[in-house]
């Protein structure tokens, strides 16, 4: 029963570094009062952005950067508006815009004929249940252009306009076919658009090398294969086995036949507090779901080295030499009731001296 317990505690420690991988390429959402803020860099050269109130984005971002990571926008309030500073060479432009607590954005940084300007876009970073990648458009040419991206068909505005976001056939897709208002463009290679990712693809107009595509992964591809649960499964079965099947025997035959039912109910009452437990520590603890099969593994590690040491103590009875016992206990009881109604059954026999008296 011991080594079933410490199989279970693989088994979650397993899990937690199957967890721990998996969270990895999950942009978790900012808490209250706070927002997720990334920049694209669309200028010719390295920019710096200051956002007043916070000290993020130190260092010159470069050109075409694909952020390495959301960074997280303090608020102190629901909605607020804030100044964003951007120098660019010699030149200088405070943007204004307004976050929402708990969304996620993405900040485009572009120049024209005006100068510098800035767009900020909502992004949306929750993985498609179907494991699905998710795509978007930013058109920064002066035409509105279609682009169809296996079954799914994009169309996104001119004049530095964002496509909506939508989600598309996993795949590699180095042709795709798109087409502006008065010809047909060339077509695009987006490559490979991999499970549960999220892309931002940049269409821009360069007046040395012409139209050009920029590839942004804001959500980073599922890279934990599926196989990786096989070995939690293997460890939990080994585990239970070896646990749960030896425990009711261990029960059953430790116990007197009058008590065996009992400590039956007694071994499946435990499960239920282990239910218990669970229910408490996934609903009211608000632990991240790794940290949770960390101290599940931990308890186990625990119980184990108490059950242990009471085992080592333990004075195993013998389910034979039990039976045996509790038979001569029960001969005994029945010869004594026998007895005990035979003398019950004895006639009383009247004295022979005794006459009966006749009125």
């Amino acid at each position: 029963m011991a080594a079933g317990m410490i199989f279970a505690a693989l088994a979650f420690g397993a899990a937690t570094l199957v967890e721990v991988n998996v969270v990895k390429t999950v942009v978790e959402p900012a808490p209250a009062e706070q927002c997720l803020l990334q920049v694209f860099n669309l200028a010719e050269g390295d920019i710096n952005v200051g956002v007043a109130g916070s000290d993020l984005f130190q260092d010159p971002i470069p050109k075409f950067q694909d952020p390495p990571a959301y960074e997280t926008l303090p608020l102190g309030a629901p909605v607020k508006e804030l100044n964003i500073n951007v120098t660019f060479s010699e030149s200088k432009r405070t943007c204004r815009h307004t976050f929402e607590e708990q969304k996620a954005y993405s900040l485009i940084i572009y120049t024209d004929i005006t100068g510098i300007n800035c767009k900020l876009v909502e992004d949306y970073i929750k993985k498609d249940e179907s494991g699905n990648p998710n795509v978007r458009f930013f058109n920064t040419w002066t035409e509105a252009i279609n682009i169809t991206v296996g079954e799914t068909w994009f169309y996104v505005p001119p004049d530095h306009s964002m496509s909506p976001n939508k989600s598309v056939t996993r795949g590699n897709y180095p042709s795709v076919s798109c087409s502006l208002l008065s010809k047909t463009c060339d077509d695009l290679n987006l490559g490979l658009l991999d499970f549960g990712a999220s892309y931002t693809f940049i269409l821009m107009e360069v007046k040395e090398s012409g139209k050009i595509m920029t590839k942004m992964e804001d959500v980073q591809a599922n890279n934990v294969h599926i196989a990786w649960q096989i070995p939690q499964y293997v460890l939990l079965t080994a585990g239970e086995v070896m646990f749960s099947i030896t425990g009711l025997e261990f029960s059953y035959s430790q116990a007197p036949n009058n008590m065996k039912s009992v400590l039956q109910a007694g071994w499946l009452l435990t499960v239920a507090f282990g239910n218990v437990i669970v229910l408490i520590v996934a609903e009211g603890a608000g632990l991240d779901q790794w940290k949770e099969f960390l101290l599940f593994a931990a308890l186990l590690l625990g119980v184990c080295i108490i059950f242990s040491i009471m085992a080592y103590f333990y004075t195993y009875v013998d389910p034979d030499q039990l039976n045996k016992m509790y038979s001569e206990d029960s001969g005994k009881e029945e010869n004594d009731d026998d007895k005990k109604n035979k003398n019950d059954d004895i006639p009383l026999k009247k004295p022979e001296h005794q006459k009966s008296t006749r009125m």
